[in-house]
């Protein structure tokens, strides 16, 4: 099964490299842009004999391109323990497989990271779940979103971020200031058996997702609303967020696919 994605990013590109995006930069490029008079763009290279000779005004024009550019392209994933829950690392492999297959069916560079104590360089697939069995519930809060700047590209890229998001306010801030200058995708990674799968009139062992820390909880019909309006209130503040950094989350809940993401992009 076909699982890339298109993305677009037309107002993103300023490069000057080959690649499958077009560029602010015009020039000598692959995409005809438009036409312009000499004087604006000297070029002998590109000068249209037709609408020179057809100029009432005897003016020289030239032919303008787009030049296509590769970019960047950084997908970071949360690798604190609450990642560990349910089906979670297995939707990791298929954001991650699919991510990395789009980028290279785009000519674009990949590369992708890590989030925990500290920030580690994934160089395949293999490294994500090697990494993931060393996870431990009790000491990881991925707190190398502090290590995240020295690795960004100096111009702007696109930048994937894969998480539950189920960080302190401070982190998520300092996170998303860091992450402003370049176009951010937060992918929000939940399970819905997080919020909606509780038997009711019974003791449920609950468990603290970022912590360990476990406790019996009996599940009323109150109960089970107040934890599902807590995930709803949780889904509109981050919503809230994302936006003041003029980004639109990805809402990845139980099932991955990569049409979904062409279909998101083609919103934007």
């Amino acid at each position: 099964m076909n699982q890339t994605f298109d993305y677009k990013t037309t107002g993103l590109v300023s490069g000057l490299m080959l690649g499958s995006h077009k560029s602010r930069q015009r020039g000598t490029g692959a995409d005809f842009y438009k036409k312009s008079l000499f004087l604006d763009e000297p070029d002998t290279s590109r000068l249209d004999l037709n609408a020179s000779l057809t100029d009432p005004f005897e003016s020289l024009h030239v032919k303008s391109y787009r030049q296509r550019s590769k970019i960047d392209v950084l997908l970071l994933i949360d690798g604190s323990s609450s990642m560990l829950y349910d089906e979670k690392s297995a939707l990791l492999h298929e954001v991650y497989e699919s991510t990395k297959a789009s980028v290279e069916a785009a000519n674009d560079r990949f590369s992708c990271y890590l989030l925990k104590e500290k920030l580690i360089k994934l160089d395949d697939i293999d490294a994500l779940t090697t990494e993931f069995t060393r996870l431990s519930p009790e000491s990881n809060h991925a707190e190398a979103t502090q290590q995240v700047f020295p690795v960004l590209p100096g111009k702007p890229a696109l930048i994937f971020l894969v998480s539950d998001f189920h960080w302190p306010e401070t982190q998520l801030q300092s996170l998303m200031t860091v992450l402003s200058a370049h176009l951010v995708v937060p992918i929000v990674l939940w399970q819905s058996k997080e919020y909606l799968d509780f038997p009711l009139w019974r003791f449920v062992e609950l468990t603290d997702l970022e912590t360990g820390v476990s406790s019996l909880v009996f599940i009323t019909r109150d109960q089970k609303q107040k934890i599902q309006q807590q995930y709803e209130d949780r889904r509109a503040y981050l919503t809230q967020q994302f936006r003041r950094f003029n980004q639109q989350p990805f809402w990845l809940i139980d099932h991955y696919d990569a049409k979904q993401m062409s279909r998101y992009f083609s919103m934007q």
